[in-house]
């Protein structure tokens, strides 16, 4: 199989296209990107005659399916501005698509090319990174040992490693772009049966894990856009989802929205009119470049799921959960591993036909759980579900 990585160069690209190339059955990884001396740089520290280099010109779909031409499969590991093109060019090209997520209104907008890609024989399993991705999968584990399900209650907690230091360098976690719009754009919530939505940060809930006690807050996020149409023939009602950061990062983002940093609003600085939220992306892009080794193998990340249902009519709960560490024999950090290896086998199976059928559907309604489970295990990411348990 041939697997096409957009973004191929960047953080969460070049994790993809590694894994890919160490896949039995995959002929070509080809590293799709704007950057020629990026990607070629990522194709020679891979190391494997399996990996090929696509320049794009331009970001329009023509120019997509150009660099898209021949391959199987299709992981968008850039921006998630670029989805819905990536996806058109995938049905230009008749190629199975996957992703790391759009937050909330580009997921429902991927739905709309649903029909299209049934026509096609084709399979999008959208939102397929680390959370959103591996979130939705554990919630899938859950919900398949669940008769109806109720609620779903979802938590993405990084845990610091150390006490952070407020003159240090700060080093975003992931994607700029995307952490910006989670504390600025109101999240989505599926309450009750519909869609609502709070204001950034709202809801804040204190959760005991493992690794300590962490605050999670809403923020805008794809999981209620597809759980709710995955599950609503077992009767989903709820469906929340929290991010908990280190403190030190969540005081850091607040002042920077606080100070209208983040406002799209232009301003002029010497001479040239630019949007403050433009320039701030921009730089936290430039920190991530430069001060890496500040945060590299610092803490880990932990998720849930906490799914509410029925057994046989009696009122249960499980749990379902991942401890996402630093790999030991790789050169990167924990979140950037388990957000850039699930794309890749996703991708993966969907040309081998592990997949529900054909369309546009979150990963936890196309992938098949204990699947997408072993290949995740055989990496090193291992996922825990527990036992139903009653709550009355």
């Amino acid at each position: 199989m041939r697997i096409a990585v957009v973004g191929g160069a960047g953080g969460m690209g070049r994790v993809a296209a590694a894994d890919a190339a160490e896949s039995d059955g995959v002929a070509e990884v080809r590293i799709v990107d704007r950057n020629p001396e990026a990607a070629e740089r990522v194709a020679a520290a891979i190391g494997s005659p399996r990996i090929s280099v696509q320049i794009v010109e331009g970001g329009g779909q023509a120019a997509f399916a150009d660099a898209l031409g021949g391959a199987d499969a299709v992981v968008n590991a850039a921006t998630h501005r670029l989805n819905l093109v990536v996806m058109e060019a995938c049905l230009d090209v008749g190629a199975h698509y996957t992703d790391l997520g759009g937050l909330y209104h580009w997921a429902v907008r991927q739905y709309e090319l649903d029909e299209r890609y049934r026509a096609a024989g084709l399979s999008a399993a959208i939102s397929m990174g680390s959370a959103p991705g591996l979130t939705n999968m554990l919630a899938a584990a859950a919900c398949e040992r669940l008769d109806t399900v109720e609620s779903i209650e979802l938590v993405d907690a990084i845990i610091p490693g150390r006490a952070g230091s407020p003159g240090e360098p700060y080093v975003p976690p992931y994607a700029p772009d995307t952490l910006v719009d989670e504390f600025t754009e109101p999240a989505a919530v599926f309450l009750d049966g519909k869609i609502e939505f709070r204001p950034a940060g709202s809801g804040a809930k204190l959760y005991s894990l493992p690794e300590g006690d962490v605050e999670c807050v809403y923020t805008i996020h794809s999981e209620p856009a597809t759980l709710p149409r995955s599950y609503a023939a077992k009767g989903i009602r709820n469906v929340e989802w929290r991010l908990g950061l280190p403190p030190l990062d969540v005081a850091r983002l607040l002042a920077f929205v606080s100070a209208g940093l983040a406002s799209r609003d232009t301003v002029t600085a010497g001479g040239v009119e630019t949007a403050p939220r433009d320039v701030l992306v921009a730089t936290l892009q430039r920190q991530q470049a430069l001060h890496a080794a500040v945060t590299a193998g610092d803490g880990v990340e932990r998720l849930r799921a906490h799914v509410v249902g029925t057994v046989a009519g009696e009122q249960v709960a499980v749990d379902a959960e991942m401890l996402v560490t630093r790999p030991a024999d790789r050169d990167v950090d924990a979140g950037t591993y388990a957000t850039g290896v699930p794309p890749s086998i996703a991708a993966q199976m969907l040309v081998r036909g592990d997949r529900a059928g054909s369309g546009v559907a979150g990963p936890e309604a196309m992938l098949p759980v204990g699947v997408f489970f072993g290949e995740l295990e055989r990496r090193g990411l291992r996922a825990e579900v527990s036992a139903p348990r009653p709550l009355r």
